[in-house]
């Protein structure tokens, strides 16, 4: 019997049905047509009807078999889909289960850097270096801030990190707004992190050279996990640029400090 492939399922199983329907409608009216037997002829010769009607009723006889092997093609398709369709559906879980996993360790890594970066800074030794660029570029206090607010924000006065690792809003007015009110724009960095508005990521610490960097983050965004290239450019030591290489556009940040 004639194998039908499981990637043409869809299709040869509604040809099909349509055609097993087709066949049964037909070989029924044929077997109608012979059993009320065929119009008379008034100048036909005699024998002529009941070779009419055998040969109808020889073609009924074939449209019901080709009827009956439709189906059964159908009915071995759908048999031999069953595994395929239950493998589907578990590989649809696994999935699943992979990105939850995936995320959960994105999160679980973000949080572990966060962690040993503020090791390092309680480690550090000398005083921290008293904040510079603009004043008011404050940010909220410590305690209304997040674990890598803090330690980004503390890690260059203490010398840790790349000179991008820092805290970074659109404007000075807006760091006192971050993470206390919703803000579109800024970025917290840390040697091997960095969240902003919709996403947060890990990367490898890179240095800049000549006053630019580009690394290969792993991101979490809405949800969704993806690779994405970001290319960090400091004119100064208080002002950042952040973009994608290749993609148009580039939003310009000033550093935020804690409050004094």
């Amino acid at each position: 019997m004639m194998r039908i492939s499981r990637l043409a399922l869809p299709a040869a199983l509604a040809s099909a049905l349509l055609l097993t329907a087709c066949g049964e409608e037909q070989a029924a009216d044929t077997a109608q047509q012979t059993e009320e037997g065929a119009p008379e002829q008034p100048d036909q010769a005699p024998g002529t009807a009941e070779e009419v009607g055998r040969e109808l009723r020889e073609a009924g006889e074939a449209l019901r078999e080709g009827a009956q092997d439709l189906a059964d093609q159908g009915r071995e398709a759908l048999k031999d889909a069953g595994p395929a369709l239950d493998r589907a559906g578990e590989i649809a879980k696994e999935i699943g289960r992979s990105v939850e996993e995936i995320i959960k360790q994105a999160r679980k890594d973000f949080d572990t850097a966060v962690a040993e970066l503020e090791k390092r800074i309680d480690e550090a030794a000398g005083t921290p270096s008293a904040p510079t660029g603009d004043p008011d570029a404050e940010l909220a206090p410590a305690d209304q801030l997040k674990s890598d607010t803090r330690a980004a924000a503390r890690a260059r006065p203490a010398g840790i990190g790349a000179d991008y690792v820092g805290v970074w809003a659109a404007d000075a007015t807006s760091c006192a707004r971050i993470d206390v009110e919703p803000v579109q724009l800024f970025a917290v960095i840390t040697p091997t992190t960095i969240r902003r508005y919709e996403s947060v990521c890990n990367f490898a610490a890179q240095d800049l050279t000549d006053g630019e960097a580009t690394v290969t983050a792993s991101c979490i965004a809405e949800g969704n996990t993806e690779e994405r290239k970001i290319r960090f450019a400091m004119p100064d030591e208080n002002a950042l640029s952040i973009s994608t290489p290749g993609a148009d556009g580039e939003a310009q940040f000033v550093r935020c400090h804690l409050p004094q």
